[in-house]
Protein backbone atom coordinates (compact mmCIF):
# COMPACT_ATOMS: atom_id res chain seq x y z
CA UNK A 1 0.00 0.00 0.00
CA UNK A 2 1.28 3.72 -0.97
CA UNK A 3 1.41 6.33 2.09
CA UNK A 4 -0.24 9.40 0.61
CA UNK A 5 -0.56 11.07 3.76
CA UNK A 6 2.25 13.18 4.37
CA UNK A 7 1.42 14.78 1.06
CA UNK A 8 -1.58 15.79 2.04
CA UNK A 9 -0.26 17.16 5.29
CA UNK A 10 2.09 19.71 3.61
CA UNK A 11 0.05 20.91 0.35
CA UNK A 12 -4.00 21.70 -0.35
CA UNK A 13 -5.15 19.36 -2.95
CA UNK A 14 -5.24 22.04 -6.13
CA UNK A 15 -1.62 23.97 -4.57
CA UNK A 16 1.23 23.71 -7.31
CA UNK A 17 3.46 21.82 -4.87
CA UNK A 18 0.79 19.03 -4.36
CA UNK A 19 0.18 18.55 -7.98
CA UNK A 20 3.89 18.15 -8.55
CA UNK A 21 4.64 15.63 -5.42
CA UNK A 22 1.12 13.54 -6.78
CA UNK A 23 2.35 13.49 -10.25
CA UNK A 24 5.95 12.11 -9.35
CA UNK A 25 4.50 9.91 -7.16
CA UNK A 26 2.27 8.64 -9.94
CA UNK A 27 5.30 8.33 -11.97
CA UNK A 28 6.47 6.38 -9.57
CA UNK A 29 3.99 3.83 -9.29
CA UNK A 30 3.71 3.16 -12.71
CA UNK A 31 7.53 2.70 -13.21
CA UNK A 32 7.55 -0.01 -11.09
CA UNK A 33 4.34 -1.96 -11.94
CA UNK A 34 2.63 -3.21 -8.93
CA UNK A 35 3.80 -2.26 -5.25
CA UNK A 36 6.24 -4.31 -3.68
CA UNK A 37 5.81 -6.69 -0.89
CA UNK A 38 5.46 -5.12 2.29
CA UNK A 39 5.85 -8.65 4.40
CA UNK A 40 8.41 -11.15 3.75
CA UNK A 41 6.04 -13.71 3.21
CA UNK A 42 4.03 -11.44 0.02
CA UNK A 43 4.71 -12.79 -3.00
CA UNK A 44 6.27 -10.35 -4.79
CA UNK A 45 5.54 -8.70 -8.09
CA UNK A 46 7.66 -6.18 -9.52
CA UNK A 47 8.68 -6.12 -13.38
CA UNK A 48 10.99 -3.28 -12.43
CA UNK A 49 12.77 -5.44 -9.74
CA UNK A 50 13.09 -8.37 -12.17
CA UNK A 51 14.64 -5.88 -15.23
CA UNK A 52 16.78 -4.18 -12.82
CA UNK A 53 17.30 -6.08 -9.89
CA UNK A 54 17.27 -9.86 -10.85
CA UNK A 55 19.27 -11.06 -8.34
CA UNK A 56 17.67 -9.22 -5.44
CA UNK A 57 14.12 -10.03 -6.62
CA UNK A 58 14.67 -13.65 -6.88
CA UNK A 59 15.97 -13.61 -3.53
CA UNK A 60 12.66 -11.82 -2.46
CA UNK A 61 11.00 -14.39 -4.38
CA UNK A 62 12.49 -16.99 -2.60
CA UNK A 63 11.90 -15.85 0.87
CA UNK A 64 8.05 -15.65 0.26
CA UNK A 65 7.91 -18.94 -1.20
CA UNK A 66 9.36 -20.34 1.09
CA UNK A 67 7.66 -19.24 3.90
CA UNK A 68 5.80 -21.81 5.89
CA UNK A 69 2.33 -22.25 4.63
CA UNK A 70 -1.12 -22.59 6.10
CA UNK A 71 -2.18 -26.05 3.53
CA UNK A 72 -5.60 -25.42 4.08
CA UNK A 73 -5.77 -22.23 2.24
CA UNK A 74 -2.70 -22.64 0.11
CA UNK A 75 -1.23 -20.07 1.00
CA UNK A 76 1.32 -18.10 3.30
CA UNK A 77 0.62 -18.34 7.36
CA UNK A 78 1.99 -14.99 8.47
CA UNK A 79 2.27 -15.56 12.11
CA UNK A 80 4.47 -19.09 10.99
CA UNK A 81 8.65 -18.37 11.64
CA UNK A 82 10.68 -18.65 8.61
CA UNK A 83 12.60 -21.63 8.44
CA UNK A 84 10.26 -23.82 10.94
CA UNK A 85 9.83 -27.41 9.17
CA UNK A 86 6.56 -28.19 7.41
CA UNK A 87 5.18 -27.67 3.99
CA UNK A 88 6.01 -23.82 2.20
CA UNK A 89 3.86 -21.54 0.29
CA UNK A 90 5.14 -23.72 -3.38
CA UNK A 91 4.46 -26.93 -2.01
CA UNK A 92 0.48 -26.27 -1.72
CA UNK A 93 0.47 -25.09 -5.57
CA UNK A 94 -0.95 -28.06 -7.83
CA UNK A 95 1.00 -30.35 -8.76
CA UNK A 96 1.63 -31.02 -12.63
CA UNK A 97 2.04 -34.75 -12.06
CA UNK A 98 -1.55 -35.43 -11.16
CA UNK A 99 -3.14 -32.64 -9.77
CA UNK A 100 -3.03 -30.47 -12.89
CA UNK A 101 -2.60 -32.85 -15.83
CA UNK A 102 -4.75 -36.05 -14.62
CA UNK A 103 -4.30 -39.30 -16.56
CA UNK A 104 -8.07 -39.18 -17.67
CA UNK A 105 -7.35 -35.86 -19.21
CA UNK A 106 -10.40 -34.41 -17.19
CA UNK A 107 -11.42 -30.87 -15.56
CA UNK A 108 -8.88 -31.39 -12.47
CA UNK A 109 -10.94 -29.18 -10.67
CA UNK A 110 -11.65 -26.00 -8.37
CA UNK A 111 -7.92 -24.02 -6.61
CA UNK A 112 -9.11 -25.45 -3.37
CA UNK A 113 -11.28 -28.23 -4.08
CA UNK A 114 -8.81 -30.52 -2.37
CA UNK A 115 -6.63 -29.89 0.45
CA UNK A 116 -2.53 -29.63 -0.29
CA UNK A 117 -1.54 -32.99 0.49
CA UNK A 118 2.22 -31.81 1.07
CA UNK A 119 2.99 -32.95 5.05
CA UNK A 120 4.34 -35.78 3.05
CA UNK A 121 4.74 -37.80 -0.43
CA UNK A 122 4.00 -41.36 -1.21
CA UNK A 123 5.14 -43.63 -3.91
CA UNK A 124 3.32 -41.80 -6.60
CA UNK A 125 5.34 -39.14 -6.42
CA UNK A 126 8.41 -40.57 -7.52
CA UNK A 127 8.81 -41.85 -11.42
CA UNK A 128 11.17 -44.61 -11.08
CA UNK A 129 11.60 -43.68 -15.03
CA UNK A 130 15.00 -42.21 -16.10
CA UNK A 131 14.33 -38.91 -17.23
CA UNK A 132 15.04 -39.64 -21.02
CA UNK A 133 12.17 -42.08 -20.83
CA UNK A 134 9.77 -39.80 -19.30
CA UNK A 135 10.60 -37.91 -22.19
CA UNK A 136 10.53 -40.57 -25.21
CA UNK A 137 6.95 -41.50 -23.81
CA UNK A 138 6.13 -38.02 -23.93
CA UNK A 139 7.85 -37.25 -27.57
CA UNK A 140 10.48 -34.32 -26.36
CA UNK A 141 13.15 -36.47 -27.48
CA UNK A 142 15.89 -36.18 -24.60
CA UNK A 143 18.57 -38.70 -24.96
CA UNK A 144 21.18 -37.25 -23.18
CA UNK A 145 23.64 -40.93 -22.25
CA UNK A 146 25.27 -38.57 -19.31
CA UNK A 147 21.90 -39.11 -16.81
CA UNK A 148 22.27 -42.04 -14.50
CA UNK A 149 19.04 -44.13 -14.79
CA UNK A 150 19.60 -45.66 -11.24
CA UNK A 151 19.18 -41.87 -9.75
CA UNK A 152 16.06 -41.53 -10.49
CA UNK A 153 15.00 -44.20 -8.06
CA UNK A 154 16.39 -41.97 -5.26
CA UNK A 155 15.25 -38.44 -6.42
CA UNK A 156 11.85 -36.74 -6.33
CA UNK A 157 10.70 -34.29 -9.33
CA UNK A 158 8.21 -32.23 -9.08
CA UNK A 159 6.93 -28.95 -10.78
CA UNK A 160 4.01 -26.76 -9.25
CA UNK A 161 1.41 -24.15 -10.91
CA UNK A 162 0.48 -21.31 -8.98
CA UNK A 163 -3.34 -20.18 -8.85
CA UNK A 164 -2.95 -17.91 -12.12
CA UNK A 165 -1.04 -20.46 -13.83
CA UNK A 166 -3.28 -23.11 -12.55
CA UNK A 167 -6.79 -21.52 -13.54
CA UNK A 168 -5.28 -20.14 -16.94
CA UNK A 169 -4.95 -23.80 -17.90
CA UNK A 170 -8.21 -24.50 -17.02
CA UNK A 171 -9.59 -21.51 -18.72
CA UNK A 172 -7.97 -22.97 -21.94
CA UNK A 173 -8.52 -26.56 -21.38
CA UNK A 174 -4.99 -27.07 -21.81
CA UNK A 175 -4.79 -29.76 -19.08
CA UNK A 176 -5.78 -32.44 -21.60
CA UNK A 177 -4.19 -33.14 -25.08
CA UNK A 178 -7.48 -32.57 -26.97
CA UNK A 179 -7.31 -28.86 -25.58
CA UNK A 180 -3.88 -28.55 -26.80
CA UNK A 181 -4.13 -30.28 -30.15
CA UNK A 182 -7.43 -27.66 -30.93
CA UNK A 183 -5.44 -24.80 -30.01
CA UNK A 184 -2.99 -25.59 -32.86
CA UNK A 185 -5.55 -26.71 -35.04
CA UNK A 186 -6.78 -23.43 -34.88
CA UNK A 187 -4.11 -22.11 -36.16
CA UNK A 188 -2.81 -20.06 -32.68
CA UNK A 189 0.57 -18.88 -32.91
CA UNK A 190 0.73 -19.03 -29.30
CA UNK A 191 -0.71 -18.18 -25.88
CA UNK A 192 -0.06 -15.86 -23.18
CA UNK A 193 -0.12 -16.78 -19.24
CA UNK A 194 -1.03 -13.96 -16.91
CA UNK A 195 1.55 -11.63 -15.38
CA UNK A 196 0.54 -13.29 -11.77
CA UNK A 197 1.69 -16.70 -13.23
CA UNK A 198 4.04 -18.34 -11.50
CA UNK A 199 6.13 -22.15 -11.90
CA UNK A 200 8.22 -24.28 -9.51
CA UNK A 201 10.28 -26.73 -10.71
CA UNK A 202 12.00 -28.60 -7.57
CA UNK A 203 14.25 -31.45 -7.10
CA UNK A 204 14.84 -33.95 -3.83
CA UNK A 205 17.45 -36.39 -2.79
CA UNK A 206 17.15 -39.06 0.03
CA UNK A 207 19.56 -37.69 2.86
CA UNK A 208 19.92 -38.65 6.33
CA UNK A 209 18.48 -38.63 10.12
CA UNK A 210 21.67 -36.22 10.55
CA UNK A 211 21.19 -34.06 7.44
CA UNK A 212 17.50 -32.73 8.90
CA UNK A 213 19.23 -29.93 10.19
CA UNK A 214 20.69 -28.47 6.69
CA UNK A 215 18.08 -29.34 4.75
CA UNK A 216 14.21 -28.59 3.54
CA UNK A 217 12.72 -31.77 4.01
CA UNK A 218 9.61 -34.09 3.49
CA UNK A 219 8.93 -37.81 4.03
CA UNK A 220 8.08 -40.98 0.99
CA UNK A 221 6.30 -43.95 3.21
CA UNK A 222 7.50 -47.28 1.42
CA UNK A 223 5.74 -50.02 3.12
CA UNK A 224 6.38 -49.71 6.86
CA UNK A 225 9.57 -47.49 5.63
CA UNK A 226 10.41 -44.08 6.21
CA UNK A 227 12.52 -42.29 3.60
CA UNK A 228 13.80 -38.91 3.91
CA UNK A 229 14.16 -36.40 0.94
CA UNK A 230 16.16 -33.21 1.04
CA UNK A 231 15.46 -30.82 -1.41
CA UNK A 232 18.47 -29.70 -3.16
CA UNK A 233 17.34 -27.79 -5.96
CA UNK A 234 14.55 -25.01 -6.66
CA UNK A 235 13.48 -23.33 -10.03
CA UNK A 236 11.28 -20.23 -10.15
CA UNK A 237 9.34 -18.92 -13.17
CA UNK A 238 7.31 -15.67 -13.00
CA UNK A 239 5.49 -14.23 -15.86
CA UNK A 240 6.47 -10.43 -14.50
CA UNK A 241 8.16 -10.48 -18.21
CA UNK A 242 7.13 -11.01 -21.29
CA UNK A 243 9.35 -13.99 -21.79
CA UNK A 244 9.37 -14.88 -17.89
CA UNK A 245 11.88 -14.53 -15.32
CA UNK A 246 14.17 -17.06 -14.40
CA UNK A 247 15.82 -17.98 -11.33
CA UNK A 248 17.46 -21.09 -10.09
CA UNK A 249 18.68 -22.07 -6.66
CA UNK A 250 20.85 -25.11 -5.38
CA UNK A 251 21.97 -26.37 -1.77
CA UNK A 252 25.14 -25.81 -0.88
CA UNK A 253 26.10 -29.64 -0.57
CA UNK A 254 25.20 -30.60 -4.07
CA UNK A 255 28.97 -30.38 -5.25
CA UNK A 256 30.23 -32.78 -2.81
CA UNK A 257 27.31 -35.04 -2.36
CA UNK A 258 28.30 -38.94 -3.81
CA UNK A 259 27.32 -39.18 -7.68
CA UNK A 260 26.89 -35.08 -8.42
CA UNK A 261 28.15 -33.39 -11.09
CA UNK A 262 30.07 -30.00 -9.70
CA UNK A 263 29.02 -26.78 -10.67
CA UNK A 264 29.73 -26.46 -14.30
CA UNK A 265 28.64 -23.02 -14.77
CA UNK A 266 30.23 -19.93 -12.47
CA UNK A 267 27.30 -18.76 -9.75
CA UNK A 268 26.32 -14.75 -10.08
CA UNK A 269 24.40 -12.97 -7.40
CA UNK A 270 24.92 -9.63 -7.40
CA UNK A 271 22.77 -9.60 -4.31
CA UNK A 272 24.58 -11.58 -1.95
CA UNK A 273 28.07 -10.25 -3.75
CA UNK A 274 28.08 -6.95 -3.97
CA UNK A 275 31.29 -6.54 -5.94
CA UNK A 276 32.22 -8.03 -9.03
CA UNK A 277 32.88 -11.03 -10.25
CA UNK A 278 29.56 -12.05 -8.35
CA UNK A 279 30.47 -15.23 -7.54
CA UNK A 280 31.37 -15.67 -3.70
CA UNK A 281 28.85 -18.35 -3.56
CA UNK A 282 27.19 -16.81 0.12
CA UNK A 283 23.75 -16.34 0.80
CA UNK A 284 22.87 -12.80 1.37
CA UNK A 285 22.30 -10.97 4.67
CA UNK A 286 19.55 -8.95 6.24
CA UNK A 287 16.73 -11.09 4.64
CA UNK A 288 16.24 -13.61 7.06
CA UNK A 289 17.90 -16.63 5.89
CA UNK A 290 20.54 -16.59 8.91
CA UNK A 291 20.50 -19.19 11.09
CA UNK A 292 17.31 -21.17 9.18
CA UNK A 293 17.85 -24.09 6.47
CA UNK A 294 17.52 -21.90 3.91
CA UNK A 295 20.89 -20.27 4.52
CA UNK A 296 22.24 -23.37 3.22
CA UNK A 297 21.10 -22.53 -0.14
CA UNK A 298 22.19 -20.60 -3.06
CA UNK A 299 21.46 -18.60 -5.83
CA UNK A 300 22.92 -19.92 -8.71
CA UNK A 301 21.97 -17.35 -11.57
CA UNK A 302 19.28 -15.64 -13.18
CA UNK A 303 17.88 -15.17 -16.77
CA UNK A 304 15.60 -12.50 -17.80
CA UNK A 305 17.09 -12.29 -22.06
CA UNK A 306 18.48 -14.29 -24.35
CA UNK A 307 21.67 -12.73 -25.09
CA UNK A 308 23.44 -9.83 -23.08
CA UNK A 309 23.82 -6.41 -24.12
CA UNK A 310 26.79 -7.86 -26.31
CA UNK A 311 25.04 -10.09 -27.94
CA UNK A 312 26.36 -12.83 -26.04
CA UNK A 313 24.24 -15.87 -25.52
CA UNK A 314 22.93 -15.96 -21.89
CA UNK A 315 23.57 -20.03 -19.72
CA UNK A 316 21.71 -21.13 -16.94
CA UNK A 317 21.93 -24.63 -15.26
CA UNK A 318 21.25 -26.14 -11.60
CA UNK A 319 23.66 -29.31 -11.74
CA UNK A 320 20.19 -31.18 -10.23
CA UNK A 321 17.50 -31.01 -13.07
CA UNK A 322 20.20 -30.00 -15.92
CA UNK A 323 22.94 -32.56 -15.21
CA UNK A 324 24.83 -33.82 -18.01
CA UNK A 325 23.90 -30.78 -20.22
CA UNK A 326 24.87 -27.66 -17.82
CA UNK A 327 27.62 -26.21 -20.20
CA UNK A 328 24.98 -25.74 -22.62
CA UNK A 329 21.81 -25.33 -20.58
CA UNK A 330 19.66 -22.34 -20.99
CA UNK A 331 16.28 -22.09 -19.50
CA UNK A 332 14.65 -19.22 -21.48
CA UNK A 333 15.77 -20.97 -24.84
CA UNK A 334 15.00 -24.58 -24.02
CA UNK A 335 11.51 -23.49 -22.54
CA UNK A 336 10.99 -21.38 -25.72
CA UNK A 337 10.77 -24.77 -27.33
CA UNK A 338 7.54 -25.82 -25.41
CA UNK A 339 5.20 -26.34 -28.06
CA UNK A 340 1.98 -28.62 -29.78
CA UNK A 341 2.36 -29.29 -33.00
CA UNK A 342 -0.12 -27.60 -35.63
CA UNK A 343 -1.11 -31.19 -36.36
CA UNK A 344 -2.03 -32.09 -33.20
CA UNK A 345 0.54 -34.18 -30.20
CA UNK A 346 3.79 -34.21 -31.63
CA UNK A 347 6.25 -31.00 -29.82
CA UNK A 348 9.43 -29.12 -30.59
CA UNK A 349 12.11 -31.78 -28.92
CA UNK A 350 14.11 -30.87 -25.50
CA UNK A 351 17.39 -31.14 -27.22
CA UNK A 352 18.76 -30.39 -30.41
CA UNK A 353 20.22 -32.80 -32.83
CA UNK A 354 23.54 -32.90 -31.53
CA UNK A 355 22.28 -33.40 -27.60
CA UNK A 356 22.93 -30.59 -26.55
CA UNK A 357 20.62 -28.06 -24.78
CA UNK A 358 19.10 -25.02 -27.17
CA UNK A 359 20.56 -22.39 -26.31
CA UNK A 360 20.82 -18.64 -27.92
CA UNK A 361 17.68 -16.82 -29.34
CA UNK A 362 15.05 -18.96 -31.14
CA UNK A 363 14.94 -19.86 -34.69
CA UNK A 364 12.12 -18.75 -36.14
CA UNK A 365 11.87 -22.05 -38.33
CA UNK A 366 11.03 -24.01 -35.39
CA UNK A 367 7.14 -22.45 -35.59
CA UNK A 368 6.12 -21.34 -38.69
CA UNK A 369 8.07 -22.27 -42.33
CA UNK A 370 6.98 -21.01 -46.14
CA UNK A 371 6.06 -23.44 -48.64
CA UNK A 372 7.04 -22.91 -52.47
CA UNK A 373 4.58 -19.34 -52.58
CA UNK A 374 6.56 -18.06 -50.02
CA UNK A 375 3.15 -18.35 -47.83
CA UNK A 376 3.41 -18.72 -43.57
CA UNK A 377 2.82 -22.30 -42.79
CA UNK A 378 2.33 -23.19 -38.81
CA UNK A 379 4.33 -25.95 -37.63
CA UNK A 380 4.33 -25.48 -34.00
CA UNK A 381 1.99 -23.37 -31.48
CA UNK A 382 4.18 -21.85 -28.69
CA UNK A 383 2.94 -22.81 -25.21
CA UNK A 384 4.63 -19.23 -23.50
CA UNK A 385 7.40 -21.15 -21.92
CA UNK A 386 5.36 -23.91 -20.29
CA UNK A 387 6.90 -26.88 -20.22
CA UNK A 388 4.59 -28.79 -17.96
CA UNK A 389 2.15 -28.81 -20.66
CA UNK A 390 3.40 -31.76 -22.10
CA UNK A 391 2.15 -33.86 -19.18
CA UNK A 392 -1.44 -33.41 -20.49
CA UNK A 393 -3.22 -36.82 -21.52
CA UNK A 394 -5.79 -37.53 -23.93
CA UNK A 395 -9.52 -37.00 -22.48
CA UNK A 396 -11.31 -40.65 -21.64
Amino acid sequence: MYRLVPFFISASFNSPAFIRRFMVLTAVCFASGTPAQSEPYDIPQDTAAAINRPDEYAWKLFVALNWPADVTKRAASPAAKFGADGPVVWETWKNARGEVFRSDGKDPGDWLDLPAVVASRNAADVDPRPLQQIARDNQLGIFQPAFDPLAAINQINETRLNKEAYEFVRSKTLYNRDGQNALAKAGELTISFPLPAKEIKAQWRVISEADKPRYHWTTLRQGNTTIIFGLTALHITTKDLPNWFWATFEHVDNPTRPGNEPWMLESRDSFACPAAPYNCNLAPSGIGLQGTKWAFFRLRGTQTDFVDSRGNITLLANSQPEGGFQKSSSCITCHARATIGASGNDRLQVFMPNGESANGPPDSNWFVTKDANGKSILRYTQLDFVWSLFRAQPKQ
